[in-house]
């Protein structure tokens, strides 16, 4: 008799924050599916208990830009695992137009949303150590003309895990960030994902991101952005060297 297969992430619990819909969603399911424990959160309560029932994960409202919710969600826990996901994107025609409360916002949700959330992750993983996997993107490595202020969140993003990263790693944590190029997600608006194909650019599923994720929690390297592009392999992004600089 063959024995039973065994999860890549047997016995874990993990957390998954924007997990109702797009690469959260597929990296629940993935983390579920291999074994982990899974609470994933949202603000889409109805998509999100939905999907949570569907994949066997427990379901939490949290809204990733208030810091009380963070610490609710990570009182008394403990996760081994924590991909944290939750963002949103923000385009513009003039920036003289652009008002006060879509630069917030950004900013809130993508970068200083994180610098919380990994405050309170660290709490649930002290002691045992852990993985923390952040959805970056490619848009924190170039110049994005196409979204400066979504870039400039992710910038944010990449640069709090590389400068956290020697802090957690004493106490057994690791933290990376996952840079996909364009996904096939709501971030793109309805239809974006057609449009971008046919416009001959390549889209990534969100399966292959959550798949880059699940490679990056099993890494022992930290403080690393890992790019992943369609019809390319998970790679880590070589930082070049700042001459002069004494950090």
């Amino acid at each position: 008799m063959r024995g039973m297969a065994v999860g890549r992430f047997d016995g874990m619990r993990a957390l998954v924050s924007g997990g109702a819909r797009g690469i959260g969603a597929s990296t629940a399911a993935l983390l579920a599916a291999e074994g982990a424990q899974v609470v994933m959160t949202d603000v889409l309560d109805d998509e999100g208990r939905a999907h949570a029932a569907s994949i066997g994960a427990e379901y939490a409202h949290l809204d990733v830009a208030d810091p009380g919710a963070w610490r609710a969600i990570g009182d008394g826990q403990r996760f081994d695992l924590a991909v944290l996901n939750a963002g949103i994107g923000a385009r513009f025609e003039d920036l003289l137009d652009v008002p006060d409360d879509v630069i917030t916002s950004v900013l809130a949700t993508n970068a200083t949303s994180l610098l919380v959330a990994t405050r309170e992750v660290a709490r649930c993983m002290a002691g045992e150590g852990g993985s923390i996997s952040v959805t970056a993107s490619i848009a924190g490595l170039v110049a994005h003309t196409q979204s400066p202020i979504y870039g400039a969140s992710k910038w944010a993003a990449i640069g709090w895990v590389r400068s956290i990263a020697p802090w957690l790693e004493p106490r057994g944590i690791r933290i990376n960030a996952v840079c996909p190029g364009l996904v096939d997600t709501p971030i793109l608006g309805p239809g974006g994902g057609d449009r971008m194909r046919a416009m001959g650019l390549a889209v990534l599923d969100p399966s292959e991101v959550a798949e880059a994720h699940a490679e990056v929690l099993r890494s022992p390297v930290t403080g690393a952005a890992f790019t992943v592009q369609a019809g390319r392999p998970v790679a880590a992004f070589e930082f070049a060297p700042v001459p002069g600089y004494q950090g």
